[in-house]
């Protein structure tokens, strides 16, 4: 009998160090993993959907929690926010591919072997999805103070029409129109195509148009929308904003809410510039659990 029980200790003392460790296994594993959010134009789904050129992206060096994950419901539709405190630890950055690729795949490896960690981030602007074309962003991409190319040739605002542009280094951010209208540029008069503005700003990308611009509720396009009127054809959103605090949110609501309410939701977060970017199927969040934290 004694043989047995001693028997028996040893099985169930097996069983629980395999069981502890394969818990610690699949937390690791939870942790490592990806979580990402797509749209497929009618609901969410976990299979990131389309490859994109562009990404507002977060990067670490995993000294500090300041990025935070949240989640919730506005008018029935899922939203998600990125808050970003930046820091010396902690920042933004544009990230850019001429072939488009999964956002999740969209990562900086010069940035990365600089020793920051990917912590996620979500999609960017438009980019055109068909012809010759295919692929090219449609507006700016500045990345490490200087703008990217397409095929050579320079993302500058001038490609693209009724859109405004987000421009941000550190933790100032930066929202500034650019339009053609007949053959004429527009927008604001200390633009140059060779220069762009005089912001010496690290980041740059267009989107649609604005919801909050300096803590007051515009749209600083003239009623220009850039390339899909999302007032008129409701779609999910992507929003890249900034609040009092100079805490980047980087949003995501995963189905169609009318615009209204959305600027409602803007002002409630405190928001002091907010961008629509690029939305519908591009719609697009991943974040890393290791280095995010979660908001109840």
């Amino acid at each position: 009998m004694k043989d047995f029980l001693k028997k028996y200790r040893k099985l169930l003392l097996a069983a629980v160090i395999l069981f502890i460790t394969a818990a610690v296994v699949f937390t690791l594993n939870s942790r490592n993993k990806p979580v990402t959010y797509s749209w497929n134009e009618k609901g969410i789904d976990h299979q990131l959907s389309r490859d994109i050129t562009t990404a507002i992206n977060v990067y670490t060096d995993g000294t500090v929690r300041e990025v935070f994950h949240e989640t919730g419901s506005l008018e029935g539709i899922q939203y998600d926010i990125l808050r970003v405190i930046p820091s010396e630890h902690t920042f933004l950055q544009i990230d850019y591919s001429e072939e488009p690729k999964p956002l999740s795949k969209l990562v900086d490896e010069e940035t990365v072997s600089a020793g920051y960690a990917y912590a996620g981030g979500i999609n960017g602007g438009f980019f055109q999805l068909s012809g010759k074309e295919y692929g090219r962003p449609v507006g700016a991409v500045r990345r490490k103070n200087a703008w990217t190319k397409w095929h050579g040739e320079e993302n500058t605002p001038a490609y693209g029409s009724g859109f405004a542009t987000a421009y941000f280094t550190g933790d100032t951010m930066w929202l500034k129109y650019h339009g053609w209208q007949e053959g004429v540029w527009t927008g604001d008069e200390d633009w140059t195509y060779t220069s762009g503005y005089v912001l010496d700003a690290e980041n740059g990308i267009s989107g649609s148009y604005t919801y909050i611009v300096d803590g007051e509720a515009k749209d600083i396009t003239g009623d220009d929308y850039g390339i899909i009127d999302y007032r008129t054809f409701g779609r999910a959103a992507t929003i890249f904003a900034q609040n009092a605090q100079h805490e980047y949110m980087l949003i995501d609501i995963f189905g169609v809410v009318d615009d209204k309410k959305i600027l409602e939701f803007l002002r409630s977060l405190d928001t002091v510039n907010a961008l629509r970017m690029d939305g519908g199927i591009s719609t697009q969040m991943v974040y890393l659990r290791k280095y995010v934290t979660e908001i109840k």
